[in-house]
């Protein structure tokens, strides 16, 4: 072998312990090796398992968000943004903890948002899942009307 490679470190190449290593790993088994710790029982989940909790409160995943093959490792945006917002979540308070619940219920979303604009967004999907259907066209129309006039003033 000549020289050149004897001294250079092999490419490092996945591991069995390193999520994405198996490209038929399951959602558990990859949160299992990126963050075990989301995966401990908490009072807020009820007897809940821990990834059903998750499932449950996060926002389903979406279509880009599959399972892929990069090079000799598999990334997955789902489970990845799963055990981010886990992982912000468990550092919320229990009453901000249960409100984020709460919502989920109602099938509103949390993105990891601070706590006073995630307020403003349940309040506003409330409010326009309140609407009737001629009310819901014309919010339609009006918010059609600012992102017109930003494009405008952006484009300037």
């Amino acid at each position: 072998m000549p020289k050149k490679f004897k001294d250079d470190p092999a490419k490092e190449q996945p591991s069995a312990a390193q999520p994405g290593a198996d490209p038929c790993i399951t959602l558990l088994d990859y949160i299992l090796l990126a963050a075990p710790e989301v995966l401990q029982a908490q009072p807020v989940m009820e007897g809940a398992s821990a990834l059903r909790f998750w499932q449950e409160i996060f926002e389903p995943a979406a279509a880009g968000e599959a399972k892929r093959r990069l090079q000799a490792v598999v990334r997955w945006p789902y489970a990845e943004r799963l055990v981010y917002l886990a992982r912000e979540f468990l550092k919320l308070d229990e009453r901000r903890q249960r409100y984020i619940v709460k919502a989920a219920r109602a099938r509103i979303w949390w993105r990891g948002d601070d706590l006073q604009r995630f307020r403003a967004i349940v309040e506003a999907h409330l409010a326009y899942r309140g609407l009737s259907e001629a009310e819901r066209a014309e919010y339609r129309q009006r918010l059609m009307s600012v992102a017109k006039t930003l494009a405008k003033r952006h484009a300037a």
